[in-house]
């Protein structure tokens, strides 16, 4: 009962001081508000992105040919590099990745290897058809891409074997280019055996329409503004013949089946290609899953997020400091009052609890009218971002423990004062 009755007095007392209440509440408001929009609009970009990348295809290996660091053999003890002595080494066709490398992969993966798609960067840019245009990324494949990036076929076909060994000009183009490079009222099987030229790095490529695959929207975005570039897939091979790429492999992608380790499949995907590139002292190849990607990613936004939150919870500490000198206001002006208590039989630790209670009774309306901002404004930062928002749950919850603590914490002090005031001189306090 005595609780309660503290929390009556706690509330008559505010309700007696409101626009000191409310100041005295304000640091709170802001530092618990700032902290739960900053983890709300970090929750929901993270979510979105994992979301997107994930549709990428969290099990996919990227396999890159790239020079290795010797950076090492030109630093000194002190850490300076000697740039005299750095060279920029040039890749021949023996140092790609081949064809006998690939057959002897896929023989000895076959039973955990569901895809591996040969990859070519072609490049961007815009092809114009009078005054339509559409923004493009030109990019070499092999059939196998097809199901690698879960395409759907709205007309004619996709990249066949036939395309890759006869170095064909074909390309596989989007629903969306057909709208914005022929027109809204164009009939995906209207654009079939169509040609189209878009210029990349300086040269006009020239393809045959063979096929159109439905455009999927991204759930989120990453860049904000700008025209929507959507893949054109042409032929690996017309890709390498049309950038005059040497023989051999810069990039593939595999993809583990379902039932098989992620983890111990891109370990021994690693193993393998880097096992050929033992004895070259130039170049290797590396492998990377979206996976580690995304588990990457998620512990930097997490740095950033905890960063930005402790400054945020700075004003915690301020407003707690204000909640400690209000309650020091409070106990001088009550001092007769806690005087005739005590003299009436209560005793030291009736006034100390009296005291903390209010104190958290401040940080607990100053926590949930934070909390309730908070997640206003998160959701309003997420959705001006694009994002769907995500409160966290959790967050909620250590808010509202965190301001309970910082009434106990800075409140201690002004009702320990409170209670150990000597009764006779409390009822002489005018």
């Amino acid at each position: 009962m005595q609780i309660f009755e503290n929390i009556q007095l706690a509330l008559t007392s505010l309700v007696a001081n409101k626009m000191r209440s409310i100041l005295t509440m304000l640091g709170i408001i802001i530092g618990i508000g700032s902290v739960i929009a900053i983890v709300t609009i970090g929750d929901s970009m993270t979510g979105a992105m994992n979301a997107e990348m994930a549709g990428f295809g969290a099990r996919n290996v990227t396999i890159n040919f790239q020079p290795k660091d010797n950076m090492a053999e030109i630093t000194d003890e002190d850490g300076n590099i000697d740039w005299d002595r750095y060279e920029q080494k040039t890749a021949t066709s023996d140092d790609y990745l081949t064809d006998a490398m690939l057959k002897d992969y896929e023989a000895r993966f076959k039973d955990v290897l569901d895809v591996l798609s040969i990859n070519e960067t072609v490049g961007s840019g815009k092809a114009t058809n009078g005054r339509l245009h559409a923004s493009v990324n030109v990019s070499g494949c092999s059939p196998d891409r097809q199901k690698l990036d879960g395409l759907t076929m709205l007309a004619g076909r996709y990249i066949e074997k036939q395309d890759v060994d006869a170095i064909r000009s074909v390309a596989v183009v989007s629903s969306e280019f057909v709208t914005k490079y022929f027109g809204n009222k164009t009939k995906n099987d209207d654009v079939l055996g169509k040609a189209f030229t878009v210029p990349v790095n300086g040269k006009d490529l020239r393809f045959y329409i063979i096929g159109v695959y439905k455009y999927v929207k991204p759930d989120s975005q990453f860049m904000m503004g700008g025209d929507t570039e959507t893949t054109v897939y042409v032929p690996y091979t017309s890709a390498k013949r049309l950038m005059q790429l040497p023989a051999g492999y810069s990039n593939v992608t595999v993809r583990s089946k379902k039932e098989a380790d992620s983890s111990e499949f891109l370990t021994n995907t690693s193993a393998y290609f880097a096992s050929y590139y033992t004895h070259n002292k130039d170049f290797t190849a590396a492998a990377n899953s979206m996976e580690n990607m995304m588990k990457s990613m998620n512990k930097m936004l997490g740095s950033v997020k905890l960063g930005i939150s402790a400054v945020a919870a700075i004003s915690l500490l301020v407003g707690g400091i204000g909640v400690m000198n209000i309650m020091m206001v409070s106990v001088t002006e009550r001092t007769r009052e806690i005087g005739i208590r005590m003299a009436l039989g209560a005793k030291s630790r009736v006034i100390l609890l009296q005291f903390i209670v209010e104190a958290i009774i401040i940080c607990l309306i100053g926590g949930f009218i934070g909390v309730g901002i908070g997640v206003a404004l998160g959701r309003i930062g997420a959705q001006m971002l694009k994002y769907a928002a995500r409160p966290s749950v959790i967050a909620i919850l250590v808010a509202v423990s965190f301001s309970m603590a910082i009434g106990v914490f800075f409140g201690y002090y002004p009702a320990s004062k409170a209670s150990k005031l000597d009764p006779i001189e409390a009822l002489r306090y005018e």
